[in-house]
């Protein structure tokens, strides 16, 4: 699968095979993760890999008693190591870098997961003070969020989105972005959900074909 796919297939599942994940997988994702760009390349995250089912409870009722917690087989909690990030960066390090960083590392996780035919989801809500004392996190150790992985048993329907021309501004406020003109996802679904890369190529030619004549 390639990353347009993986971003334009992915969506946040629930419901999950009881089957478990290869280790192997894991530390491709987690390999994969190292990769995401860091203020400074101080890779300034840490991640807890979570299978025991007594702990994967935990923090199922740690977090607003989220399903998808409960039926994953693994659960990657996305910690950032405040003190890292303070010592080089200040208040704005602690504050701001350590919750780009991490969320950066978090949605190559996700993306990673999806290109390996894994499903997966974002859980943002839940009790901090809990999630560090199951994990027994030491001080420092923030946990930024909880991402549970496995195979799909059952996949939502992917929600509609907001176009980017609609979000988009170009060197001012207000100021249309001229690309989203001839840039616009067909009407069908099975053209939206085609590899991106290929309706970019189509949309370009079609758009340079138009201005040939």
């Amino acid at each position: 699968m390639n990353l347009f796919d993986a971003i334009t297939t992915w969506v946040p599942v629930k419901k999950f095979e009881k089957k478990l994940i290869d280790d192997k997988m894991i530390g491709v994702i987690l390999h994969m993760a190292t990769h995401a760009q860091s203020a400074g390349s101080l890779q300034g995250w840490e991640f807890i890999v979570v299978k025991d089912e007594k702990i994967r409870e935990k923090l199922f009722n740690a977090s607003l008693k989220q399903e998808q917690i409960r039926n994953a087989p693994v659960c990657i909690v996305v910690c950032a190591d405040l003190k890292k990030f303070s010592l080089k960066y200040k208040e704005r390090g602690e504050y701001v870098y350590s919750v780009q960083d991490t969320a950066s590392a978090a949605t190559l996780i996700i993306l990673s997961a999806t290109a390996l035919g894994l499903g997966s989801s974002w859980v943002r809500a839940f009790d901090e003070d809990l999630i560090k004392d199951i994990l027994e996190l030491p001080e420092g150790i923030r946990p930024v969020g909880i991402i549970p992985i496995g195979y799909v048993k059952e996949r939502p329907r992917k929600e509609p989105l907001i176009p980017f021309d609609r979000l988009t501004w170009y060197d001012k406020y207000k100021q249309k972005y001229l690309v989203s003109m001839f840039f616009q996802p067909g009407p069908s679904e099975k053209e939206m959900f085609k590899p991106l890369g290929n309706v970019i190529k189509e949309k370009i030619e079609k758009y340079n074909k138009r201005e040939k004549k």
